[in-house]
């Protein structure tokens, strides 16, 4: 008597599916969880600005991780993930450097 065993293959999770969350979904949530639905105060004002900080951060790192996973697995769209990643940084930093500035200007205007 022999026994064979199947072996199925586990179905993962599209890396690119987990790019778009980790680029998209995740960040916005981060941005609406950290908004102010009422009169803002100072808090609330660095509350913001932390989230926008924090959200550009991980769409930044979920792209680098994306790119390089896309590079790994050696696809020949690779270097069409790399300009994503590229993008994404450039809005990164400017996204900072606005909430930085932003953050500045309202907390001298209370």
């Amino acid at each position: 008597m022999t026994t064979q065993t199947s072996t199925q293959k586990r179905r993962a999770v599209s890396p690119v599916l987990i790019g778009f969350v980790g680029m998209i979904i995740v960040p916005f949530c981060i941005v609406l969880a950290t908004n102010s639905w009422g009169a803002p105060d100072a808090a609330d004002f660095v509350r913001m600005a932390f989230g926008t900080v924090i959200a550009s951060t991980l769409a930044t790192v979920a792209a680098w991780w994306l790119a390089f996973n896309r590079m790994k697995a050696g696809r020949s769209d690779r270097y069409w993930f790399w300009g994503v990643a590229g993008i994404f940084t450039f809005s990164a930093v400017g996204s900072i450097t606005g909430a930085a500035e932003t953050l500045l200007t309202r907390l001298t205007n209370l």
